[in-house]
């Protein structure tokens, strides 16, 4: 059966094996519940429960963590209430990761997805039976997960993707100009937090990499090829291009997807469309 939830709720007792349940809104939960193989779809929003609850078999919760709004759907236990999950087998948490963005990630942008108001009010299935699946569009950004808190953190893994990318066997170690490219993106992911070359850098992590090395490629296009003897050269005149470049990207790319590409000719744009060339 699947019940919806939009509105307070205020009852004796509900019993949902087998059952989904979903919730429209943030809410208060005020009964008794148990249920068996029970799907709760929390979205983005708080559930504040009341009431004495159990669960057994296997638990499913799909939520959804905002990394902008700073905002996720969770579960808060009321003082005096208490929701015991010691009997659930498989507790699988379904974790949609939206607008993460390396320039807000910081120790504080963590998610808690069962809380309490008081000590005692979560009695925890093992910890070995916790199984959580991150749904994340941003391949700069990466989740770990502590079992025993049921508390998401967010981190921002840029370099070792950079790194991974660029190094023998890496997806981009044999592109050309793969060492110019590669020191251009570590320059954008030092730039300060926020600056025009942090936000398109934050952005190329929605990009598979062949399409970011490409984008990098359109940024620096006016810097000679490098070779050993104008090599440091490049790297100072490559920030001063992107810096003059990236108004436009920015512009462009606030409304790309991940997977957009758009139609053109045989030059530049048949690879990403007018959006991706800062020079159009």
């Amino acid at each position: 059966s699947i019940t919806n939830f939009a509105k307070n709720v205020t009852a004796t007792s509900f019993t949902t094996n087998g059952a989904t349940i979903n919730f429209g809104n943030s809410l208060a939960f005020n009964s008794n519940i148990t249920g068996s193989g029970t799907t709760i779809n929390l979205g983005a929003n708080q559930v504040t429960y009341t009431g004495t609850g159990s669960f057994t078999d296997t638990l499913t919760l799909n939520t959804t963590f905002n990394g902008v709004a700073k905002s996720d759907g969770n579960i808060l236990i009321k003082s005096g209430s208490t929701l015991d999950l010691s009997g659930v087998s498989t507790l699988a948490l379904v974790v949609t990761a939206t607008n993460f963005d390396i320039n807000n990630i910081s120790p504080d942008t963590k998610y808690t997805v069962i809380s309490t108001e008081t000590a005692g009010g979560l009695k925890p299935t093992p910890e070995e039976n916790v199984k959580i699946t991150v749904n994340n569009d941003n391949r700069f950004v990466d989740f770990t997960f502590d079992a025993s808190t049921l508390t998401l953190f967010a981190e921002d893994i840029a370099e070792d993707v950079i790194d991974e990318d660029f190094e023998p066997g890496g997806l981009l170690a044999n592109i050309p100009n793969a060492a110019n490219i590669k020191k251009s993106l570590e320059l954008m992911k030092d730039a300060p937090n926020g600056s025009d070359a942090h936000q398109a850098f934050n952005n190329f992590g929605l990009m598979i990499p062949l399409q970011e090395a490409d984008a990098t490629t359109y940024l620096i296009q006016d810097v000679v090829k490098p070779s050993d003897t104008i090599a440091a050269i490049n790297n100072q005149v490559i920030l001063s291009n992107i810096s003059s470049s990236l108004i436009n990207l920015n512009a462009r790319m606030n409304a790309i997807q991940p997977a957009a590409v758009a139609a053109g000719d045989e030059d530049r744009d048949a690879k990403f469309g007018a959006w991706i060339s800062p020079f159009v």
